[in-house]
């Protein structure tokens, strides 16, 4: 009985998240709905993590295992040819019998995207959070420092089971300016991309990342204020914006290299 991790990107804006839920299109129910069209199988499922309503992944990890062995190759054309356009398989492996996607991730990435312009931005609507510009980048940078390293981040989510630990480790943080421009003086697109590396990450905890960095990005608050947020909250900060799911992307997700990566 073979087990496998295969690495989804989905567009987020028509699930209501990646968990199955009761009369609601998931991306997991879709997923799952594809893998016993394709292996006749409906074997239990387990994930990197579980995204926002709205929210987009590029590198879902989904461990399963299933009675019939599969290339992994031939497993994921099967996948995609069976799923709709907003869900793909972008990789397959063989995995060890004991694999579990989300227990066995080492970090996260997650990625949001911010739009600076004073009117709307249709082409991005779906995708990034479209913010009242400019934005302070260095302040934001500032800011971002202190949430790096092993914190009580209580005030920014809450935890995924009921009493567990609102610490995590963060790895590193960036904000970093992307402008796609057809005239250097006024770029088209002037998007904000915040970065965040864990090892895990609360419910809410990169959009309240986001919003609380960008109300520092838009003078309403100083570095200071952000800072004292830190390890200091039992419960969720009122003071901190949640920033909507549309600009959300669940980026990667890092595991030990197996032994046959190693030898490779």
């Amino acid at each position: 009985m073979p087990t496998y991790s295969l690495t989804l990107e989905y567009d987020g804006t028509d699930f209501a998240g990646w968990q199955i839920q009761p009369s609601a299109r998931t991306a997991m129910g879709v997923f799952k709905d594809a893998l016993n069209a394709v292996t006749s199988e409906t074997p239990a499922l387990t994930a990197a993590g579980r995204t926002d309503a709205g929210a987009h992944a590029h590198g879902q990890v989904v461990g399963c295992t299933l009675e019939r062995g599969w290339d992994p190759a031939t497993l994921r054309k099967a996948l995609n040819a069976t799923l709709p356009a907003d869900i793909a398989v972008r990789q397959a492996a063989v995995r060890s019998s004991d694999f579990d996607a989300r227990r066995d991730a080492v970090e996260r990435t997650y990625r949001y995207v911010i739009v600076c312009r004073d009117g709307r931005a249709p082409v991005l609507r779906r995708n990034a959070w479209t913010v009242r510009g400019p934005l302070d980048i260095d302040a934001m940078r500032s800011a971002a420092a202190h949430l790096v390293g092993r914190h009580d981040f209580a005030a920014f989510g809450s935890a995924p089971r009921t009493g567990g630990s609102t610490v995590r480790q963060v790895a590193a943080v960036s904000v970093d300016r992307n402008a796609v421009a057809s005239d250097a003086a006024e770029p088209d697109i002037d998007a904000v991309v915040i970065t965040v590396h864990a090892d895990a990450f609360l419910r809410g905890m990169m959009r309240s990342f986001t919003g609380a960095l960008v109300k520092i990005g838009q003078g309403r608050a100083t570095p200071a204020w952000l800072g004292s947020l830190v390890d200091t909250a039992t419960t969720r900060d009122p003071s901190v914006s949640v920033a909507p799911a549309r600009g959300l992307h669940q980026w990667s997700v890092r595991y030990e290299p197996t032994p046959q990566e190693l030898a490779a």
